[in-house]
């Protein structure tokens, strides 16, 4: 079948992982267009700046443009005395015009070079000055990708990338302002929190706002490495495997299932959070604790009084631990 050498068919997909077979993958080229966590990050640190300090956003385009340009001319002189050597015929030294390229080549390259080693040192104290503003993209990009998984909830949750950068410019125009950078830094990363949450809870179900907040809340946890892996993936998956080599009999197997005795042992072993705060740099004391430890004990030596006190009263989520 006749077809035009320059025909060319673009497909694409919505799904944002998709998977195709290798035999697919050999014929066609794969672009993938997907956001990522780093990408977004870097995108919300420009817009951060430009709307905080637009004088470095400035100098960095500005540097940026002199570079290319510089490392264009530098590549035009290397073509220029290449084409003029493969085309010069005799004695090289006899070439007046090629002579004065030459020399005049070697001073643009230096002057360039000297340029090049400034502009170099000029992007690290633009880059210092713009990775002040880091926890505040960082925040952003972690808030998105919490929305963009909303339509694992329901598929009515769909927020576009442009949308959520329109929030988030708001969020730097309409927070308080502060002299002070770290105070600044702190009243944008908590008004953005709040503002985004406030936003997108407007179109959720009633049912589904407060697992946002919880989504909201798990990610900013992890991403301070307050949440322990194990404990996260205890939280998502269950114990596991649990080893009842010297687990305790079950008070009341009618009561308990054994796959919940098994559970509370795992989350004993498993569950670990960070207490404090600050360190010894700031004075804090910080470390680690299992919230859980000695529960399985406590319960089965003393399980009438939980089942009075914890277990059968109305709202158990509130209600004081025994033993406590």
């Amino acid at each position: 079948m006749d077809y035009d050498e320059h025909f060319q068919l673009y497909m694409t997909s919505k799904m944002p992982n998709p998977h195709y077979l290798p035999e697919v993958c050999i014929k066609v080229t794969i672009i993938n267009f997907t956001v990522t966590m780093a990408g977004l990050e870097d995108q919300l640190l420009a817009m951060t700046v430009v709307r905080e300090r637009p004088d470095i956003e400035q100098r960095k385009v500005s540097l940026l443009l002199q570079m290319a340009s510089d490392s264009k001319q530098l590549a035009e002189l290397e073509s220029t005395i290449l084409r003029m050597l493969s085309e010069s015929t005799g004695n090289i030294l006899d070439d007046a015009l090629l002579i004065s390229t030459l020399a005049e080549s070697k001073k643009t390259s230096t002057a360039i070079q000297g340029r090049v080693a400034e502009a170099i040192q000029t992007e690290a104290e633009i880059n210092e000055a713009r990775e002040q503003y880091r926890t505040v993209a960082t925040r952003g990009s972690l808030l998105y990708f919490v929305i963009a998984d909303l339509p694992n909830i329901d598929p009515m949750y769909q927020y576009s990338l442009d949308y959520y950068q329109e929030l988030f410019d708001r969020c730097l125009i309409n927070s308080d302002k502060a002299k002070d950078l770290g105070k600044r830094l702190e009243i944008i990363i908590d008004f953005c929190t709040f503002f985004m949450y406030n936003n997108i809870c407007r179109g959720l179900f009633e049912r589904d706002k407060v697992l946002f907040s919880a989504l909201q809340c798990f990610s900013i946890l992890r991403q301070r490495d307050e949440i322990n892996p194990l404990s996260w993936s205890f939280f998502l998956r269950g114990g596991g495997p649990v080893d009842r080599t010297n687990q305790r009999a079950n008070p009341n197997p009618v009561r308990i299932t054994e796959v919940q005795w098994d559970l509370l042992y795992a989350a004993e072993a498993d569950v670990e959070l960070t207490v404090g705060g600050g360190g010894d740099e700031e004075g804090g004391d910080s470390g680690k604790m299992r919230p859980f430890e000695g529960l399985p004990e406590s319960l089965a030596d003393n399980y009438a009084k939980w089942t009075r006190e914890w277990i059968d009263v109305e709202d158990p989520v509130t209600a004081p631990l025994p033993m406590g």
